[in-house]
């Protein structure tokens, strides 16, 4: 009994540091003026902590789910008919989009292959612009893979688009000030506390709405939709908001303490160790990661000059980042926040559902020209 209160105890005394070390690191952006403080600075703040003292950091999932149920509610609330409308007729666009970032990425991911020997199924699971969670676990499912090794890479890769991301969309918006401290309502572009409200229905009936978010979270999740705890309320939220129900504005700190919840969280799922303790693949990784934010970068501006949208938006929706965390950039910064989810949670779903025949593909292709052991997982 003594020995399992003195280990609860210590989770306690670790959460605890692990929420101070986020909320110090978020301050310490917000001051220096930096770009969604509590998220990156949050993050910041937890991935020093495991590269002083590893082992540490501890957060519980549940809060994390919180930060991004919050989020999901905000975007979802965003969702109007012209949104649909307009995911409707970019379809083809979001289809090509993901296609092409697939094959970019397997190409990427081949070329390491071949230059640090590990398998093809880490180097294609490691470059998938997918969740680090989710081709984490896919990795565990698939026959060959190393879940460390793809691990790694896409630890680079979350390290790369964190901390380029929300900065070149900001200096791309020409309003990185505003990216650095907008956390209201008007900076997060959610609406007013009597916004939506339809003639005759009383603002009670949006609050006994909020009722249905969560279970839509915990459904999604035991769906096991990618990222069921985003996309659920995303869902539930933004269909009935596109239908006119008024749900009710987020409280601006709310929004904040959202913020940092994801922040620590993905800070917790960050090991900056791994790449320093591999030096083989390590910096190859993180060189990808560059090149892959810079064909992004090209891509959106191409698309911009096209359709003659939004550079910033554009560029949000085809970055290689998380659905929480564009998602997040493209509220601060004033994106298109549909088009963005859209975007990224069409090519999360793409590259789940693709990966695996891709690999085996690719798999057999590489079988039937290469030598035998030249595919071989890294030491």
């Amino acid at each position: 009994m003594e020995r399992q209160a003195y280990g609860e105890e210590r989770t306690y005394r670790n959460v605890l540091v692990t929420l101070a070390a986020g909320a110090a690191g978020g301050g310490l952006f917000a001051a220096a003026g930096l770009p969604l403080p509590w998220i990156l600075g949050a993050a910041f703040g937890v991935m020093a902590l495991n590269a002083v003292r590893p082992g540490v950091a501890s957060w519980p999932r549940l809060i994390g789910d919180a930060g991004i149920v919050v989020v999901a509610y905000v975007l979802g609330c965003a969702m109007t008919v012209d949104a649909a409308l307009t995911i409707a007729r970019e379809l083809p666009l979001m289809v090509l989009a993901a296609a092409l970032w697939t094959a970019v990425c397997t190409a990427f991911g081949l070329l390491l292959v071949r230059l640090t020997g590990l398998s093809v199924q880490d180097g294609v699971l490691g470059s998938m612009p997918g969740g680090l969670t989710q081709m984490v676990l896919l990795a565990d499912e698939t026959p060959g893979a190393d879940p460390g090794n793809v691990a790694i890479l896409q630890t680079a890769r979350l390290i790369v688009v964190l901390y380029t991301v929300p900065f070149l969309a900001a200096w791309f918006a020409g309003d990185a000030g505003a990216a650095a401290g907008g956390s209201g309502p008007a900076a997060a572009g959610m609406p007013t506390a009597a916004s939506g409200v339809l003639a005759g229905l009383p603002d009670g009936a949006g609050f006994a709405g909020l009722a249905l978010v969560p279970p839509a979270a915990w459904i999604g999740r035991r769906l096991r939709m990618p990222a069921g705890e985003f996309l659920g309320p995303v869902l539930v939220v933004g269909a009935s908001a596109a239908a006119g129900f008024p749900w009710p504005a987020v409280p601006a700190p709310f929004v904040s303490a959202a913020q940092l919840a994801i922040g620590i969280f993905i800070g917790c799922r960050v090991q900056p160790r791994i790449l320093i303790a591999n030096r083989r693949f390590g910096p190859l990784s993180l060189l990808f990661a560059c090149l892959l934010i810079a064909l992004t970068a090209l891509a959106a501006w191409g698309s911009s000059t096209a359709a003659g949208e939004s550079i910033v938006t554009w560029f949000l929706a085809l970055a290689p980042g998380g659905l929480g965390e564009m998602a997040v950039t493209a509220i601060v910064l004033g994106a298109d926040e549909a088009q963005v989810t859209a975007y990224q949670i069409f090519r999360l779903l793409f590259v789940l559902i693709a990966a695996p025949p891709l690999i085996r593909l690719v798999f057999r292709w590489r079988r039937g020209v290469a030598t035998p052991g030249r595919i071989r997982k890294a030491p």
